[in-house]
């Protein structure tokens, strides 16, 4: 089994690993492979992604349009934070599901909300119903997703960027290392272009809660996932490790 994911502030991976500690699946972290055209074979394969304006975050849909996956099982995990509306039907229109499945887990946009304070009392409920996700997966039950063939909106309207750093910006440079986009840099000043995933990991996970885009994100709580560390970010984000 083959586990595909895509990760900002760790709940995908945070899911992925469940899964795969429990399988035995093959963790593959989405950035780390997208430059790269292949045919993947295995028996199953698995595609855990963060729900991104009712879909797919753009990478996650272009990578799958752009390379060739043979299996006898597809299924995919949609994490989301508020609502669903049937959004695995994005990825479904793409590639045939045998089975998908939401989990719902906390809220890392900190540019509309801020973060639940105690995280852990949400990813205890994802927790349990991974348990039966897992075993869902293990037995290939088939849930079959109607799929939609209209992309969803982070494809139409994600990649500018109106992010900017305050003066408490260090230029450590974590916020170029656990974008999964390569599109920040930082020489004399912090440099955003027009490939962003909205994955809001640059924003949450800088040390210095630098990273802004209205007033309002500068007083918010940052949000990862307690499970998953800044390092783990860094390594299936960053294709140059």
């Amino acid at each position: 089994m083959t586990i595909f994911y895509f990760t900002g502030t760790g709940n995908s991976l945070f899911a992925a690993r469940k899964i795969a500690d429990a399988t035995g699946a093959t963790l593959v972290s989405i950035p780390q492979v997208f430059a790269k055209e292949e045919t993947y074979t295995d028996d199953k394969i698995g595609f855990v992604y963060p729900q991104y304006a009712i879909g797919l975050p753009k990478m996650v849909r272009s990578f799958i349009l752009k390379n060739e996956f043979d299996a006898e099982y597809f299924f995919a995990v949609d994490l989301y934070a508020h609502i669903r509306m049937k959004a695995l039907g994005e990825i479904a229109g793409i590639i045939p599901l045998d089975y998908g499945a939401y989990l719902k887990t906390p809220w890392n946009f900190i540019f509309a909300f801020n973060p639940p304070k105690s995280p852990e009392i949400i990813l205890e409920k994802a927790e349990g119903r991974l348990e039966q996700i897992i075993s869902d997966i293990k037995d290939s039950k088939r849930r079959i997703v109607k799929g939609r063939k209209k992309h969803g909106a982070a494809t139409a309207y994600f990649g500018k960027t109106n992010f900017n750093v305050t003066d408490d910006c260090t230029k450590c440079g974590t916020c170029v290392q656990v974008c999964p986009a390569n599109n920040i840099q930082v020489t004399e000043k912090t440099v955003f272009g027009n490939e962003c995933e909205n994955c809001f990991s640059c924003v949450n996970l800088c040390p210095s809660h630098a990273i802004y885009s209205n007033k309002k994100m500068q007083k918010r709580r940052q949000y990862r996932n307690p499970f998953v560390s800044v390092n783990d970010i860094i390594e299936a984000n960053n294709d140059k490790l």
